[in-house]
C-alpha cells in the first residue's frame, strides 16, 4: 500500500477548499494506506481534525515552530535571523510519502511547498480552489509558480478557467492539468419540491459574508433599485464569515426589506423554500453553491466568472451576468425576472445538465487520479 501526505497550505481557516483532500484523505486510509495530513494551527481548530485522528490519519501542524528559534531569533540582528519557511513540513522527510498533495484555497499558495519536494526528492501534486484575476504573483512567485507546476506530477484545478488563469499568472503553459470536482452537501438524486410561488419568489445568496470574492455588495445595489423594491421578491443570505457584521449594516444602511439573513442552514432545507440561487461572484473555482443548487433543480443567475459558464448556458439552464458589476447583474436579474414562470422547468434542466459535469462521487474520482498517479510510479493503487 502506497504512503501519502495530504497539506493544506490554507493559512486563513477552514473552509469550504479544505473538504476535498479531507474528504480524499479519509477514504485512503479506510483503504488500508498509510496517510499523514499537515494544516496550519488556526486560531479555531475544525472538529473535522478529530476525525483525521479517529481514520487513523496522522495530524501535523505546519505552521509550529520551535520555541528555541523563535528565542534565537530575537537576539538576532535584522536580515540574519532563521527562516521558518521549512520548520513545518520536516515530518515529510521523515514520512517520506510516494506522494504529497498539496491544497490550495488559491492557485499559487503552496508554491514554497512545492519548492521544499522538489529539493527533498518528494513527489507531488497540487489542488487549486480558486484563481482571481485581481491578485497576481509578482515576479518572482511567478516564475516558482511556473516551475513548480511543471516539476508537479499532475496539478488539478475545480475548473477550466481557473487553468488558463494560472497559465497567464505563471506566464506558461501548464501540460499536467485536469478538473476534478469537490464533494457536495446534497443528495445526488436530491428532487425537493419547486415551492409555490402564491406568496411571492425567493432567491437564495448561499455565500460566505466576504464581500470582495462574494460581491454581496453588488447584489445589495441592485436590490436598492425602486423596481426590485417594488417586485415580489426576497432574496434570502445563507452563510456567515469575516464580514457578516458588514453585511447587516450595509443591509440597514440601504434599508433593504427584500433582503433576510439567516445564516447557516443545509443546502436541503434552502431549497425547500427557494426558488433560484442568486450569486454576485468577483471570483470562484466552481462555487459548491451552484452546484448544489442545480443538483436540487434551482435555477441559477449568477456571474459569468470562473468556472460558472462551465456548467450555465445563458437562458437555458440559467442566467449569467457579464460582469460583477451592478450594471450587468442587475441585466441577467431583468431577464430572469422576465422568465420567472419558467424557473421551474429551467431547474429540471440545470439538474440534468450538472448531473452530465459533475460524478456522482467526487471523492471517488479524485481517488481514482491519484491511483492512476502512483500506477504510474509503479505504487500500489488505491483500493
Amino acid at each position: 500500500m502506497a504512503k501519502i501526505a495530504f497539506i493544506s497550505t490554507n493559512k486563513s481557516a477552514w473552509g469550504g477548499s479544505e473538504y476535498l483532500w479531507f474528504q480524499t484523505a479519509i477514504r485512503c486510509s479506510v483503504s488500508g494506506h498509510k496517510v499523514v495530513a499537515g494544516v496550519p494551527r488556526w486560531k479555531s481548530l475544525p472538529g473535522e481534525l478529530d476525525l483525521l485522528k479517529q481514520n487513523d490519519v496522522d495530524l501535523y501542524f505546519t505552521t509550529d515552530v520551535s520555541g528555541s528559534k523563535k528565542l534565537l531569533n530575537r537576539l538576532m540582528p535584522s536580515g540574519k535571523q532563521f527562516s521558518y519557511n521549512d520548520d513545518g513540513y520536516k515530518f515529510l522527510t521523515k514520512f517520506s510519502p510516494d506522494l504529497t498533495i498539496i491544497n490550495q484555497g488559491g492557485n499559487w499558495g503552496g508554491i514554497d511547498l512545492m519548492e521544499f519536494c522538489k529539493r527533498s526528492g518528494l513527489k507531488y501534486v497540487t489542488i487549486s480552489q480558486a484563481a482571481n484575476e485581481a491578485k497576481w504573483p509578482d515576479d518572482k512567485s511567478s516564475l516558482k509558480l511556473c516551475t513548480g507546476l511543471r516539476n508537479a506530477e499532475m496539478n488539478f484545478y475545480v475548473s477550466h478557467a481557473n487553468i488558463i488563469l494560472t497559465e497567464l499568472q505563471s506566464a506558461g503553459t501548464i501540460k499536467n492539468a485536469k478538473v476534478v470536482f469537490n464533494p457536495f452537501n446534497v443528495s445526488y438524486d436530491s428532487n425537493p419540491d419547486y415551492p409555490v410561488t402564491s406568496n411571492g419568489f425567493r432567491m437564495a445568496n448561499v455565500a460566505r459574508h466576504e464581500f470582495f470574492p462574494k460581491g454581496q455588495d453588488i447584489l445589495f445595489q441592485v436590490l436598492n433599485e425602486k423596481k426590485w423594491r417594488e417586485r415580489n421578491l426576497l432574496v434570502s443570505l445563507y452563510g456567515k464569515g469575516e464580514h457578516s457584521g458588514s453585511v447587516k449594516r450595509l443591509k440597514d444602511h440601504f434599508h433593504l426589506d427584500n433582503v433576510k439573513i439567516e445564516g447557516h442552514i443545509s443546502p436541503e432545507e434552502i431549497w425547500k423554500t427557494n426558488h433560484a440561487l442568486i450569486l454576485a461572484s468577483r471570483y470562484e473555482g466552481l462555487p459548491l453553491a451552484l452546484v448544489e443548487a442545480m443538483l436540487c433543480g434551482r435555477v441559477p443567475v449568477v456571474t459569468s466568472v470562473s468556472g460558472n459558464p462551465e456548467v450555465v448556458s445563458d437562458n437555458e439552464n440559467g442566467f449569467l451576468a457579464k460582469a460583477a458589476t451592478p450594471e450587468f447583474l442587475d441585466e441577467a436579474m431583468e431577464r430572469a425576472w422576465n422568465r420567472k414562470e419558467d424557473w421551474k422547468e429551467m431547474g429540471i434542466i440545470a439538474g440534468k445538465s450538472i448531473r452530465e459535469k459533475v460524478p456522482k462521487d467526487p471523492i471517488a474520482y479524485m481517488c481514482d487520479e491519484i491511483s492512476a498517479i502512483l500506477t504510474s510510479e509503479n505504487i500500489n493503487t488505491l483500493q
